[in-house]
């Protein structure tokens, strides 16, 4: 076998990052996102050493996902938390209602992050200063968001692509000082394009900068508003579709569907029992009515299951608490029932 340690070894001299690829770790480490089946379509949550990006329209989770993330950051990892709050959308108290140690959390406000150039800076300086202090120390990076950043020009002339190109300049030297204890989540807008007769309409900011330098993109939708019937039929969340559009560290295009409570916030349970029945080990009583969010029931074997009382469920029936994306259940099968359901 060839030993490439001498090379190394040179090399190491003038690209103090190079080394064999067999020293690499194994294992790459994640930060949970807080849902069990958003962990398993991502292979484990959001990773350390890359970049993340969540993409969707207004009251899609964006936000909100950014903080649980540097919450469980924090928790696990004892990782100092950095944001450039952009979009203003972070609050100390709803911080703290997710988890986040506000005292081991860096804040940029709007003012002082206009433009990509002063966003990006922020960030890099800080990741810097962290490093000069703490060596070792696990760092989560949370930028929301990239749409929200202000043209350098006067804002009666066109800027041409300008932010585009500032962010695109931005990620590439952000990408520098990315190593195995940091993590970087970006949120970003969908938006759509004018006048558009064919092909798809929607489109997002900073061109196509961000799908090339981010190793994850998950896209995020509303899909229905949840409702409770004890409280007059009060609004009291919302289910979310995620899809993961890219990654280059597993299988693209896994999806789920999760429940947001305004009150409480993630549910790390909500939509397993969506993501079991895909996976064919729970079957809906009704499909189409569960397929459309107006049915919470399902059957496994001769047992009826509530998709909101999965925790209790689940301590019943461990087999059915997957450590890694599941394999389609090969005993699944396709009754009669279900097939008048889909038509």
């Amino acid at each position: 076998m060839t030993d490439l340690s001498q090379i190394a070894k040179a090399l190491k001299k003038k690209y103090t990052s190079s080394r064999i690829a067999e020293s690499e770790k194994d294992k790459l480490e994640y930060i949970s996102t807080g849902n069990i089946a958003f962990d398993l379509i991502s292979d484990g949550g959001i990773p350390f050493g890359f970049s993340t990006e969540f993409l969707g329209l207004s009251q899609s989770g964006k936000s909100l996902y950014i903080q649980q993330i540097i919450a469980n950051a924090q928790s696990k990892y004892d990782a100092v938390g950095i944001l450039a709050d952009r979009e203003n959308a972070y609050s100390k108290p709803m911080g703290e209602k997710l988890g986040i140690n506000n005292s081991n959390l860096l804040v940029a406000k709007p003012a002082d992050i206009p433009t990509p150039y002063d966003g990006f800076s922020f960030i890099i300086d800080s990741i810097k200063l962290v490093r000069q202090h703490f060596k070792d120390r696990y760092i989560v990076v949370g930028l929301d968001s990239v749409s929200a950043f202000s043209k350098d020009v006067d804002l009666a002339k066109s800027d041409s692509g300008r932010k585009a190109k500032a962010i695109h300049e931005g990620m590439r030297e952000l990408l520098t000082y990315i190593d195995d204890k940091i993590a970087i989540v970006i949120a970003n807008q969908v938006t759509y394009k004018i006048s558009i007769s064919w092909g798809d309409p929607k489109t997002s900011t900073a061109g196509e900068s961000l799908k090339y330098y981010s190793t994850m993109r998950f896209s995020l939708e509303e899909r229905r508003l949840i409702v409770d019937p004890a409280q007059n039929n009060e609004v009291v969340g919302a289910w979310l579709g995620i899809e993961c559009m890219k990654t280059r560290l597993g299988p693209c295009h896994r999806a789920c569907y999760l429940p947001v409570f305004y009150e409480s916030g993630i549910d790390p349970y909500g939509g397993y029992a969506r993501l079991l029945a895909h996976r064919g080990y729970l079957k809906p009583k009704n499909k189409k009515e569960f397929n459309s969010f107006k049915t919470v029931l399902l059957q496994y074997g001769d047992e009826t299951v509530n998709e909101f009382k999965m925790e209790s469920f689940l301590e019943k029936h461990p087999e059915l608490l997957f450590e890694s994306y599941p394999e389609f259940n090969p005993n699944y099968t396709v009754t009669i029932e279900e097939e008048e359901d889909e038509n």
